[in-house]
């Protein structure tokens, strides 16, 4: 396969912790209301995504491919925003096989999203 995967590079961290304070003013009781919608809704997004791909539905994973994306994004998540995207606009065009290209870098940006957001000092 010659797909070229564009992948966030080693710059762009896991979780941009300091963005997040900034944006929501610091409140810890925001980010642990945040923190706890994140964990609530990801794995079903994320485990979604990997079905809707295996199951060759497209619309479904531009969908869920796109909500965790915005999760991600309001977490301050970047890298596995960048990856969502990828998937998402690969699906737009109905490429499954770049869609399932990714699912290593979904499975390994997800999990460290959710040791890092496990990690967070929130107060």
């Amino acid at each position: 396969m010659s797909t070229h995967l564009s992948l966030p590079g080693p710059d762009v961290p896991t979780i941009d912790e300091s963005r997040m304070m900034k944006e929501f003013g610091g409140a810890p009781e925001i980010l642990v209301e945040l923190r706890d919608l994140f964990l609530e809704h990801a794995p079903t997004l994320y485990e979604g995504i990997r079905q809707a791909a295996q199951d060759g539905d497209v619309q479904s994973v531009v969908e869920k491919a796109h909500s965790l994306k915005g999760a991600c994004a309001t977490y301050g998540a970047e890298r596995l925003t960048l990856v969502c995207k990828e998937i998402e606009m690969a699906a737009r065009n109905a490429d499954l096989d770049t869609v399932r290209a990714y699912d290593t870098n979904l499975t390994q940006e997800y999990e460290a999203v959710l040791e890092a957001v496990g990690q967070l000092s929130l107060g």
